[in-house]
């Protein structure tokens, strides 16, 4: 007979759209103002292909990147 094991399953924080981390689970970079955050976007277009788009945080009031 096959002995059962239990595996128990351990709690991640929930965290939601509106909080502070990526999809990585890395936490979000906060940008102080638009030009700074559309700067980053241009940045990240130019040495890694990806197309972002900045945003006004509600959480935070800081402006974060993100996808379009």
């Amino acid at each position: 007979m096959a002995s059962r094991r239990r595996i128990r399953r351990v709690e991640q924080p929930r965290r939601t759209r509106l909080s502070h981390w990526r999809a990585d689970g890395e936490p979000k970079t906060r940008y102080r103002s638009e030009p700074d955050a559309n700067r980053a976007c241009l940045q990240a277009r130019l040495e890694h292909g990806v197309d972002l788009t900045a945003y006004l945080c509600e959480f935070c009031g800081g402006w974060h990147l993100g996808n379009p």
